[in-house]
């Protein structure tokens, strides 16, 4: 026959297992289907409909027509003049408006000129207007690189935030079942007086606490999914749940000279912030073209008839070439306090790139400090979860020897999960703050 006490555990068992099946059934109907997604499926929809990286882009494709429009500048400018006029009732005046003699004058004019002139020299403005529309292409692909990196380091951070909140549900979960159980038995107790009413008051209060856990934490996926939804382009509806495949294995030897060293090669800013100071050094180019002068050559070709000639009507038809030369001597003073402002925006620029490496340089410090600090966390937290299931393991042997009450099993259960909770709150946090620095270098 089987002893009180083993009896006693076959009942806790089977009713353990009961309390299982049925809260999770409870909870699977309340459940939305969520959509299971990958980071690098995140990524990639974030790239393909981010409504941030597509006015980015569309900032470089009018850059780019605003640059084959400089290029145009080039090319020989052709024009065509026409013109018809009809001449009614001619006279010719004797004195100052006398005598009038109406003149047999020919009723129809008209006239017709093709005309083309082509830069020659034009003191290398051109030239460095095209340079300079360039380095504004060039500017605006950094700021869509830029733009891709945010929107990889906002999705990697809720991607992993939505993992730390399933994994708390799914412990807290546990803890309500742990929990429920132990209700059930405390009321058996405490209607036989083997337990204070406070024990069960205590213990409910602590299932209580744990049923708003799992609600804020659900409300708190709600949120998040909706703002990746936005990130990435899904209908704003769409509940999302993270699959950890794919992801990158946070690297411990990383050095802090070397996470600096690649941020200065790498980070998009610095090169927009280089980007400018060559657009200052070309707006200084090209209002120093003003000093030199604006050479054209010319071709005309032309026809007009009548032509005002003594014997009309008559055709004239000639064509015409040369050079033309335009030359504004009053720039050799108007345009000295346009190149000292020039200078000003060029000094302006270099200090900007150095405010940008300094900004770099604190943000690659903070990330090398948090993600170290977040490994070292891990192991703390793996000393704390192998602490209190020792404890646990304790707490349940006297319990089950009676030497132990209730509410001691019930708060060695909480202390486990809670450090397991800490446990994966840390792996997860690792992650982020690994991709955090990666951000961070220039390489997300």
């Amino acid at each position: 026959m089987d002893c009180p006490i083993i009896k006693s555990l076959k009942i806790e068992f089977f009713i353990l297992i009961i309390a299982c099946l049925f809260y999770e059934v409870g909870y699977s109907q309340n459940e939305e289907v969520a959509r299971i997604i990958k980071l690098d499926e995140a990524i990639q929809l974030g790239i393909e409909n981010n409504n941030q990286l597509k006015i980015a882009n569309s900032d470089v494709s009018v850059a780019n027509e605003n640059l084959s429009q400089s290029q145009i500048a080039k090319v020989p400018m052709v024009g065509l003049n026409m013109g018809y006029n009809y001449i009614g009732n001619p006279k010719i005046y004797d004195g100052f408006y006398g005598k009038n003699v109406t003149v047999d004058y020919f009723d129809h004019q008209g006239s017709a000129s093709v005309f083309a002139t082509m830069p020659l020299y034009y003191g290398g403005v051109i030239n460095n207007q095209i340079d300079k529309q360039q380095l504004i292409v060039n500017m605006q692909e950094s700021v869509v690189k830029m733009t891709e990196s945010e929107i990889k380091q906002a999705i990697t951070a809720q991607f992993f935030t939505l993992e730390k909140l399933y994994k708390q549900i799914e412990v807290t979960k546990q803890n309500i079942i742990n929990t429920e159980l132990r209700i059930k038995q405390l009321k058996s107790r405490v209607a036989n007086g083997q337990n204070l009413k406070s024990d069960l008051l205590r213990t409910e209060l602590q299932q209580s606490n744990f049923e708003v856990a799992v609600f804020r934490s659900s409300n708190s996926i709600e949120l998040i999914s909706n703002y990746l939804d936005i990130l990435i382009g899904l209908p704003t509806n769409t509940k999302l749940k993270p699959v950890l495949e794919g992801i990158l294995v946070p690297k411990t030897d990383l050095s802090l000279n070397e996470s600096l060293t690649e941020a200065y090669q790498n980070r998009n800013e610095i090169k927009r912030s280089e980007i400018n100071i060559k657009i200052a050094e070309s707006a200084m180019d090209i209002t120093k073209s003003g000093f030199k002068p604006n050479v054209n050559a010319n071709l005309m070709l032309n026809t007009q008839y009548p032509a005002q000639w003594p014997d009309y009507p008559n055709l004239l038809n000639y064509w015409a070439a040369g050079v033309s030369l335009n030359w504004d001597i009053s720039s050799f003073y108007n345009l000295k306090h346009r190149i000292n402002g020039d200078q000003l925006q060029i000094d302006k620029s270099n200090i900007a790139l150095d405010a940008i490496k300094d900004v770099i340089n604190q943000d690659v410090k903070a990330a090398f400090v948090r993600f170290t600090e977040s490994v070292r966390n891990i192991v703390t937290f793996k000393k704390d979860v192998d602490l209190a299931l020792s404890n646990y393991k304790i707490v349940k042997s006297r319990y089950d020897n009676d030497f132990a009450l209730i509410s001691d099993i019930v708060d060695a259960e909480l202390q486990l999960n809670e450090a397991k909770i800490s446990l994966n709150n840390a792996n997860i946090d690792s992650i982020i703050q690994y991709y955090s620095l990666q951000y961070a270098m220039g390489k997300l």
